[in-house]
């Protein structure tokens, strides 16, 4: 099949849509697909530039004029990738939907947590009534989306993938104390902020000593680092900067506990590889986090920052209960594997196929 993937966030830049894309891209292509990702992120970002080499073509667009050049006889199928406001892929897709080429959207965000805003977007550049398969990374995100189509449209879910292989052991406790660790991109959307300001509660309460790693990088990078310091946690708190994904895996085997503080979490995928590896998970009620999370087993689930809090005390103080959920999750599957995953797409893939004939059967 030859499959175009659109989107507006791709590497160097990193984050959960571009690493699922990269993901996606990159199997897809070693699987016999001949695959194409067509965005608007430069080859050179925030100080990293992209190689751009490997079995995946991408073309790198300056413009919407230059992207919508773009030949659809040249591809069987189009997968547009949109986060909250898409102003490259999203205009593409309502153009491009209705030249003919079957059409997939994938919404990676949560449309409820922005206002009006995501829907209006979606309006105005065609994509919300174009004939297309309307997918979402998670239960909750596809619940959300369906309410801001018109008609009501059926939502399937395409979850995320890792390939996060299960650590050897789990760590006895240490005379060091607990060891929680989030990752993120240090950005106001991953509560970064907050995140220092629960870690404080849990130092407070907590009856051994903790302390806290954040793996990546991003704008409030320094701001946390500052507050880390006026809050007098400094000696307490490592922020890593962008690490390459096995150091990141290494950082998660070393450590006990995992957080995710973000409210607005479509998905997950870092919260995904912590569990795979075999920590356990705190994070938030009404995010992606409940599509392979089970309050109480894999990890426990907090309805705001305060039981957040009392929630990581909890799995600090309680060796037998932070052991039982890290064996748990290092020795059963969470089952949301690329294989997994890339049979989902044929079969999402094959779906879109229908709603294209339909809609040149309509016309």
């Amino acid at each position: 099949m030859r499959i175009l993937h659109l989107t507006d966030h791709y590497p160097p830049v990193m984050g959960g849509i571009e690493a699922h894309v990269t993901g996606l891209a990159h199997r897809q292509a070693l699987s016999g697909d001949s695959v194409t990702v067509l965005t608007s992120t430069p080859r050179t970002a925030e100080g990293e530039t992209s190689p751009d080499t490997g079995p995946v073509r991408v073309i790198r667009t300056r413009s919407l004029r230059e992207g919508l050049r773009t030949d659809v006889e040249d591809f069987d199928l189009v997968h547009a990738h949109v986060s909250v406001v898409a102003p490259f892929t999203a205009p593409m897709v309502g153009v491009l939907a209705r030249r003919g080429v079957p059409t997939v959207v994938t919404v990676h965000s949560l449309w409820s947590g922005m206002g009006p805003v995501p829907t209006w977007a979606a309006a105005l550049t065609g994509m919300r009534r174009a004939p297309v398969v309307w997918t979402a990374v998670s239960s909750v995100a596809a619940s959300e989306l369906r309410r801001r189509l018109p008609g009501g449209p059926p939502v399937h879910v395409i979850p995320n993938a890792v390939e996060a292989p299960p650590r050897l052991f789990t760590p006895p406790p240490s005379d060091g104390g607990v060891q929680l660790v989030s990752t993120m991109r240090v950005a106001h959307r991953k509560r970064p902020l907050d995140l220092l300001r629960i870690f404080e509660r849990v130092r407070d309460a907590a009856r051994v000593p903790v302390s806290l790693t954040i793996v990546g990088d991003g704008p409030l990078r320094g701001r946390v680092e500052r507050l880390a310091g006026r809050m007098d946690l400094g000696h307490y708190i490592r922020v890593t900067g962008r690490l390459a994904p096995a150091r990141v895996l290494d950082e998660l085997a070393r450590s006990d506990v995992y957080v995710a503080p973000a409210v607005l979490e479509s998905f997950g995928l870092a919260a995904l590889e912590a569990r795979g590896v075999g920590l356990p998970v705190v994070g938030r009620l009404g995010t992606g986090l409940a599509d392979f999370i089970e309050d109480g087993r894999d990890g426990l689930l907090c309805a705001n920052d305060t039981e957040m809090a009392a929630a990581l005390v909890r799995l600090v103080d309680d060796v037998a209960l932070r052991r039982r959920m890290s064996e748990h999750n290092r020795t059963v599957e969470h089952g949301m594997s690329w294989t997994h995953s890339l049979d989902t797409h044929e079969r999402i893939y094959s779906l879109s196929r229908g709603v294209r004939l339909e809609a040149v059967l309509e016309t």
